[in-house]
């Protein structure tokens, strides 16, 4: 039996900024994809990773 996680894997970032609909949202919001990779960037090296 596969695992939950094997069966909803994660869209790549990448994919989810190209997204037609996650594009508008960003012009609402007035946001560019550089400025979410930015946070994106920045969240990375800011946080430790959690130790299983």
């Amino acid at each position: 039996m596969a695992s939950a996680i094997e069966k909803h894997i994660e869209p790549a970032l990448s994919d989810l900024l190209s997204d037609p609909v996650i594009l508008a949202v960003l012009k609402r919001d007035g946001l560019t994809v550089d400025d979410v990779k930015k946070v994106v960037t920045s969240y990375q090296r800011n946080v430790k990773p959690k130790l299983s």
